[in-house]
């Protein structure tokens, strides 16, 4: 699981949080876990959308250790981040049969067709290495 410190400074009226390595990703919170709950967040959303020249590879604790303040490892959140991702509709064709193969499986697993359809190509470009 990839993650980034996050240097933390409490102030007098927040908690203040920083990404050393990632200029402009910045957050507060009223209090310690409002301040990891939004760093977890606002790390996530500056990933999705952040321009890949503007993303930098982690430090590590001693990169930034001289730092001031409070240095806490954040995960990337999967799940949050995809929340963020760009999405794009798009139509497709299929035979009717296929369709209803693939509507019976998704509803008993939970999932909509455009998550179907995403995960499935995901397993496909992975089976044939391909970047996803």
């Amino acid at each position: 699981m990839k993650r980034y410190y996050a240097l933390f400074k409490k102030t007098k009226e927040a908690i203040e949080v920083e990404f050393p390595d990632l200029p402009g990703c910045v957050t507060f919170g009223k209090n310690w876990d409002d301040a990891i709950e939004n760093a977890t967040d606002v790390l996530a959303g500056w990933l999705a959308n952040a321009e890949s020249k503007f993303i930098s590879k982690a430090s590590t604790h001693k990169d930034l250790e001289k730092l001031e303040g409070i240095l806490i490892p954040i995960s990337v959140d999967d799940k949050i981040l995809e929340k963020y991702l760009e999405l794009k509709r798009i139509n497709i064709i299929l035979p009717t049969k296929t369709l209803n193969h693939i509507d019976r499986f998704r509803k008993a697993r939970g999932l909509k067709r455009s998550k179907f359809m995403q995960l499935a190509a995901e397993a496909y470009l992975k089976t044939h290495k391909l970047q996803v």
